[in-house]
């Protein structure tokens, strides 16, 4: 038979401390992240980059609307970023949303434009970025729903090697403090 002594043995202690550190880990952050704001609201993405199957949903991408492309003269761009399934990062740019007209069908247009794409008014120049590899659409389409504060489209692109992307974005540019 065993008797207490009242005194715990020092390695259950320790158990009890470690156990503690590691449910402490666990705590709910206190940052407040962007909500949805509509049934729409995010981006919806399938197709093939490097001849690899990807699959984006995601209701809170990273947006900017104002120069995506550091280092270049500053331009005015839209971009969103969202990671796939399977943890890609994946960006758009489009470098011209002043070709963008609610209710319109805007087709994809080549353009070999560095610094002066905001000039092209024929299509859109749309980039497609795999975690930080940048390509041009060379063909496709905008079916655009908005663009005003909020840039929505259905979308239909072809990348060179004849990977594809499509789906669709309702998206809007992050507020201060949602960075």
């Amino acid at each position: 038979m065993t008797v207490a002594t009242g005194r715990a043995r020092p390695a259950s202690w320790v158990g009890v401390v470690v156990v503690a550190i590691l449910l402490a880990g666990c705590a709910t952050s206190s940052t407040e992240h962007r909500q949805a704001e509509a049934m729409d609201d995010g981006v919806q993405v399938t197709g093939t980059l490097d001849g690899a199957r990807i699959a984006i949903s995601e209701g809170v991408p990273d947006v900017l609307f104002g120069d995506c492309d550091p280092g270049f003269e500053v331009d005015d761009d839209v971009c969103w970023s969202a990671r796939t399934i399977d943890g890609m990062m994946v960006s758009m740019v489009i470098e011209n949303p002043d070709v963008l007209v609610p209710g319109e069908t805007v087709e994809v247009v080549t353009s070999d434009c560095v610094d002066d794409c905001d000039t092209v008014t024929e299509g859109v120049v749309v980039e497609i970025r795999a975690d930080g590899r940048g390509r041009r659409a060379v063909d496709g389409r905008l079916e655009v729903e908005r663009a005003d504060e909020r840039v929505a489209a259905d979308f239909d692109v072809t990348l060179p090697d004849a990977d594809r992307l499509t789906g669709s974005f309702n998206v809007r540019e992050l507020r201060p403090g949602e960075r």
